[in-house]
């Protein structure tokens, strides 16, 4: 879990939107390292496989058969209204809008007894709305500005929940599965990413839930698991956003897409 300030968090509601008479909540870390640095305009989100060998996933797999999940914390003695989610993924070729998100809002470890879901949005698509925002790119296909590849386009996906969540003190888990506008391909949620930090995981650690189709020595299938980046030995935090309320006045606090080959889009 990551908390960033209340600027920062602004500024990714203001980019990608919110509920009407929602604020920025919280922030689980951010992923944008180079701003307004593509040849667009646009912001860039590096992978930093140079920097870190071993360290190259641009991406976990958040789908159509995966699910990702990841914590947040609200204080004690602070009740959170929350109103919405923004969630971050891309498919690799594509800047179509995503389709279809499957959300569940957990207290406690997704899976976990005695773990409780409180809202269960897995019986119907629960997104509400989905915008192209900064692009994700390897460091070792480009290291420096002005950035110009536009294989992977990280899209922004504001998840609407039906009634407001009433949140008090507590540990709680965001846990998601998506599908983008190829339905048969992979879809991906970059790490949060900050430049000369390898490890970002901050609090509960990050987990991939592994299809109950996928047998790998690391993944058992229908099993939750830690990941970290490619073959380094880093764990990440995941972004995403909480757009809400708060009662107090307070600070606001395989599966990997590994890197392309020579002959890669």
């Amino acid at each position: 879990m990551n908390r960033v300030s209340l600027a920062v968090a602004s500024s990714f509601a203001l980019l990608f939107g919110g509920s009407a008479g929602a604020q920025p909540l919280y922030s689980n870390g951010a992923f944008v390292t180079h701003p307004q640095a593509h040849v667009s305009g646009e912001d860039v989100s590096l992978a930093q496989d140079v920097t870190y060998p071993g360290y190259t996933a641009l991406g976990f797999s958040a789908g159509p058969e995966w699910r990702l999940a990841d914590d947040f914390g609200v204080p004690t003695g602070q009740i959170w209204t929350i109103e919405a989610i923004t969630l971050f993924a891309y498919q690799t070729g594509t800047e179509a809008p995503f389709t279809d998100a499957r959300v569940i809002v957990w207290r406690g470890v997704p899976d976990f007894a005695p773990s409780e879901k409180l809202f269960d949005g897995t019986a119907s698509n629960v997104l509400g709305d989905s915008m192209p925002g900064p692009y994700r790119i390897a460091q070792s296909v480009q290291a420096t500005g002005p950035f110009t590849d536009t294989a992977r386009r990280v899209q922004a996906l504001t998840i609407e929940l039906p009634e407001p969540l009433v949140l008090e003190g507590g540990s709680y888990w965001v846990d998601w599965s998506l599908l983008g506008a190829q339905a048969a391909n992979p879809v991906y949620t970059p790490p949060v990413s900050i430049l000369g930090q390898a490890y970002t995981a901050v609090g509960g650690f990050a987990r991939q839930k592994c299809p109950t189709t996928v047998v790998q020595p690391d993944c058992v299938p229908g099993s939750w698991r830690l990941f970290e980046n490619g073959s380094s030995p880093n764990l990440v935090d995941l972004p995403f956003l909480l757009i809400g309320t708060s009662f107090l006045d307070s600070i606001f606090v395989d599966g990997f897409d590994t890197l392309p080959d020579d002959d890669d889009p």
